[in-house]
């Protein structure tokens, strides 16, 4: 008796299907993805048991390190009326017109090219006198990574200061650069910034754990002695690395 042959079947699977949603699901994440922008410092925030989260738009962050160097973030609404871009190009214009009114005999100005690079940056973060040798660097080759390596303190000319100077507030009416920065971010057209920046939730401070006290409490004492009496602290979720 002759053996039965069994017939075989295909083992092809078509993966068309599977690669249509593999490509989709790829597209959504990378359109709804918000991307962190790159930092001066690192910093690890001390733990919390807070669990609101600091909105994405409207709002100031506050950059401290150990030894109490300042940077700045703004981040504005997403319209075309105060988009990120226009209104860093105004904060420049208005900062400009605050450092000058103190220092008429040594007064500062920007060219429409550095106020452009200044609009496209996300932390900035060094002395106004420096700042317009500061954003000639993006001119030149390799500029990101120059810019960078100013930021972060690692530059190797020694004359170069990374973060925005800020000192013990003598009175309301010598104000320190940081000041200067945070009045001109006050006094932005986007309402939407303002109002948050009212409420308390539009300026948002982020050192690091091991910083001293001594160093926040100057900065909070930079804020409070211009009026910005509110402002939240970031922190990060108790447990969440452990």
């Amino acid at each position: 008796m002759g053996r039965v042959k069994i017939a075989k079947k295909s083992t092809f699977i078509d993966m068309t299907a599977m690669s249509d949603v593999t490509v989709l699901l790829l597209t959504f994440f990378m359109l709804t993805s918000t991307f962190l922008s790159k930092e001066p410092a690192t910093v690890i925030t001390p733990p919390s048991v807070s669990e609101d989260k600091v909105q994405e738009t409207n709002y100031v962050q506050v950059l401290v390190n150990p030894e109490g160097r300042i940077w700045l973030t703004m981040n504005n609404d997403t319209s075309a009326d105060f988009g990120n871009e226009k209104m860093k190009i105004a904060l420049l214009d208005k900062v400009t017109e605050i450092y000058n009114e103190a220092h008429k005999n040594n007064p500062v100005k920007f060219t429409d090219q550095q106020k452009y690079t200044f609009s496209k940056l996300g932390s900035f973060g060094v002395p106004l006198k420096q700042l317009g040798e500061f954003l000639n660097l993006a001119d030149q080759p390799e500029g990101q990574t120059k810019m960078d390596q100013w930021l972060d303190g690692t530059d190797e000319n020694p004359n170069h200061i990374s973060g925005i100077p800020i000192s013990k507030v003598q009175d309301e009416n010598n104000l320190t650069e940081f000041q200067m920065w945070m009045k001109a971010i006050r006094q932005s057209d986007n309402s939407k910034l303002t109002d948050k920046i009212k409420d308390g939730s539009g300026v948002a401070i982020k050192a690091d754990q091991s910083t001293s006290f001594d160093v926040i409490h100057t900065v909070m004492d930079n804020l409070q002695t211009i009026r910005m009496n509110k402002f939240t602290f970031l922190t990060a979720l108790k447990g969440a690395s452990e």
